[in-house]
C-alpha cells in the first residue's frame, strides 16, 4: 500500500510530461529539394499549427492545420499561404489546403510510404476531395 502511495504521484507526473511532448509539426515527404525553404516559409506564418508537405515532380501539396483561434479565417489564411507559395515557386504547381481531411490523408500517404508512380494519382485524388463540398 505504501509503495502504491509513493508511485502514484510519479505515474501522474510522467503521464503529464508524456502528454506535453511536442509532436512533429513539419513533415516533408517525397523530393526533399527546397525542404529548408519550404519549412521557413511555413514557419513565418504564426497561424499554422502543423503542416505536411508532399513534393513530387513539379508539384507540391501543402496541407496545414490552422491554430484553433484562427479557424474562423481559414479560407482567407489558406489563400494567403497559396499566394505566398505561388510567388516563391512560380514554376511549380502548388496546392495549399487547410482542410483537416486533406491533412489527415497527406499524413497517411507519408505513413504508408506510397511509391512515386502511385503518388501522383493519390495527390490528384486528394485535390478532387478538397474541391468537394461537404
Amino acid at each position: 500500500m505504501r509503495l502504491l502511495r509513493m508511485s502514484l504521484p510519479l505515474l501522474v507526473v510522467l503521464s503529464l510530461l508524456n502528454g506535453c511532448a511536442e509532436k512533429e509539426k513539419f513533415i516533408v515527404y517525397g523530393s526533399l529539394q527546397n525542404e529548408s525553404e519550404v519549412e521557413a516559409l511555413i514557419k513565418e506564418e504564426d497561424y499554422v499549427d502543423r503542416s505536411t508537405v508532399i513534393q513530387y515532380d513539379d508539384s507540391m501539396l501543402v496541407a496545414v492545420q490552422i491554430k484553433p483561434w484562427e479557424k474562423w479565417k481559414k479560407t482567407k489564411l489558406e489563400k494567403k499561404l497559396q499566394k505566398k507559395f505561388d510567388e516563391k515557386y512560380p514554376n511549380k504547381e502548388v496546392f495549399v489546403s487547410a482542410d483537416y481531411k486533406i491533412f489527415y490523408e497527406a499524413n497517411k500517404i507519408k505513413k504508408d510510404q506510397i511509391e512515386d508512380n502511385k503518388l501522383s494519382d493519390k495527390i490528384t485524388e486528394l485535390k478532387e476531395l478538397a474541391k468537394e463540398e461537404t
